[in-house]
């Protein structure tokens, strides 16, 4: 079993530096178990992200559209095997978001969200992720106008 400050570290390194780019994608083959799987309702890849194949493809559509894109870290809390977090991302809109009809803006798109993690055997084994997209959308211009 990890302790409390490893698996905190395994969260950090996985889900947050590798899509600012402070850690290199090999480190999810180090610190993401093989089966690993993301629930994420908006997930921009349009599905359930599973594997580390999975996750690394999610992390370059992400530094793809967003290419310096970055966390704050509010809260980040461990018991036993379960991580949550409070974050805010933010990033520049240079790339298109795959499954959006919408042209890049150019602008700093921000969004809240939230996200528990569950660790197994030291490695990242699953991902809850709940993220404001509503609010993401609407900055992206991919709401329909208001009549």
């Amino acid at each position: 079993m990890s302790t409390i400050e490893e698996t905190k570290d395994v969260v950090q390194r996985t889900s947050y530096d590798t899509y600012s780019g402070a850690e290199e994608l090999d480190v999810i083959d180090e610190l993401v178990a093989d089966d690993f799987v993301m629930h994420d309702p908006f997930a921009l890849v349009g599905e359930e992200v599973r594997g580390r194949d999975g996750l690394k493809e999610h992390i370059e559509v992400a530094r793809t559209t967003f290419p310096d894109f970055e966390y704050t870290i509010h809260h980040l809390i461990a018991a036993d095997d379960i991580v949550a977090v409070h974050f805010t991302g933010r990033g520049t809109n240079e790339e298109a978001p795959p499954g959006l009809d919408v042209e890049p803006t150019g602008e700093v798109v921000e969004f809240e969200g939230m996200e528990f993690d569950r660790i197994e055997d030291g490695k990242l084994a699953e991902t809850w992720l709940l993220t404001d997209a509503l609010g993401f959308l609407e900055q992206l211009g991919a709401l329909p106008d208001e009549e």
